[in-house]
């Protein structure tokens, strides 16, 4: 989200006359946004979510293209396995009419469909699932510096290694920031920080309701894969080589982007590390923190256990490979399941994106844009600010 912000506002401000200035606590992806399994699509049940998530899937898919830099997005396509219950049957066909009404290309797959989607995979006769081919997932890491290096072209700074952030107001106006590293004044100031937004925004006298939540991740080795025949690369044209594609992007994936509600997990591919990431579908069972974690932990043998039983139930083929490790990271969350974004309602130039539940990647570009569009006091057209506005906490 941070440096969403920081490259729309880089691409609308005069670089000598309004700065643009990035700071971040460590190395940019240091803590759950490099962590994050980055999986992205448009099939939500909310229409206000899932316009946004067409949009920024658009934008992911032509960021190539238009600058010559990648984010590691893999077009895997994802495949949704609902529930059996009757009311998530008929939610499902709802939510197929919704997104065909927002141009999102969706549709229902039976078992045969299935099975030719994702090779080896277990589903009854008279199953039914969700496919959408646009959907896949990226690479955070290099997400995020593209996006870093983006905004630093259009003339934003970025500082790494600033901590102990303290913003400061005078007369119910934000005046700037002081860190570790020395005061920064500024007209405007973004918290884009995640579980810390809670802590930041408290020293103001500001409370929301946000809570922040472990999850976890666990590494399987990934299913072999046929070889593919290589094929000669056309370099004529004199096409700058950072316009070429990616050998990371042609690494081969064993399946499609698997979200089975019916036995509550995601599960994608890592190709470049030769391994698959499998986590927990929706909050009931994640533990609440009370602050956020640090850099290096694990998931716990329990979540390990339950992830790589979970998965081998519908995909066979994993239960004969590795185990590769885990991870454990943090979202923050809000009690109706909506961020906040917006300026802080007391407090005149300070502006909060925090809250997405794990969205952060499915949203960022939507979520960037428009807030430089309210921040400009210009028309939001990327999203509706009244569904993530801070005011409804009031």
């Amino acid at each position: 989200m941070g440096v969403s912000v920081a490259l729309h506002a880089a691409a609308r401000c005069d670089p000598l006359n309004e700065p643009v200035v990035l700071v971040e606590r460590s190395h940019m992806g240091a803590g759950s946004s490099g962590r994050s399994g980055a999986i992205v699509h448009a099939a939500y049940s909310d229409r206000v979510l899932a316009g946004m998530a067409r949009d920024s899937l658009k934008q992911y898919t032509h960021i190539t293209t238009h600058t010559g830099r990648s984010v590691g997005y893999r077009r895997t396509g994802v495949l949704f396995l609902p529930g059996q219950s009757e009311e998530e049957q008929a939610g499902y066909q709802a939510d197929l009419e919704m997104q065909s009404a927002l141009g999102i290309d969706a549709d229902e797959v039976g078992a045969e469909e299935i099975r030719g989607l994702v090779s080896g995979i277990e589903v009854p006769d008279d199953a039914v699932g969700i496919w959408q081919p646009d959907g896949g997932f990226l690479d955070p890491g290099r997400t995020i510096e593209t996006f870093a290096k983006l905004a630093r072209a259009r003339g934003a700074t970025t500082r790494a290694g600033v901590t102990e952030p303290h913003v400061i107001v005078k007369d119910s106006r934000v005046t700037g920031v002081e860190t570790s590293q020395g005061y920064i004044e500024a007209e405007h100031v973004v918290l884009a920080t995640g579980a810390w937004t809670r802590v930041l925004v408290g020293e103001l006298g500001v409370e929301w309701p946000l809570r922040v939540l472990r999850t976890e991740e666990h590494f399987l080795e990934m299913p072999p894969i046929e070889p593919i025949e290589e094929e000669e690369m056309d370099l004529g044209g004199g096409h700058e080589t950072r316009f070429l594609p990616d050998p990371l992007e042609s690494l081969p994936v064993a399946h499609p982007v698997l979200i089975d509600r019916g036995n509550c997990f995601y599960l994608r591919c890592d190709p470049p590390r030769g391994r698959s990431r499998v986590g927990r579908l929706g909050f009931a069972n994640l533990p609440e923190l009370a602050g956020p974690l640090g850099p290096a932990e694990a998931a716990t043998e329990e979540f390990s256990s339950w992830a790589r039983e979970a998965v081998v139930t519908r995909m066979p083929v994993y239960g004969d490979l590795e185990d590769l490790g885990s991870n454990a990271s943090h979202i923050s969350v809000t009690p109706d399941g909506r961020g906040i974004v917006g300026q802080v309602p007391s407090i005149k130039g300070l502006w909060v994106v925090t809250g997405f539940s794990g969205l952060d990647y499915t949203l960022a570009p939507s979520i960037g844009e428009g807030l430089v569009q309210m921040i400009e006091g210009r028309p939001v057209a990327a999203f509706d600010p009244e569904f993530f506005s801070p005011k409804r906490f009031d």
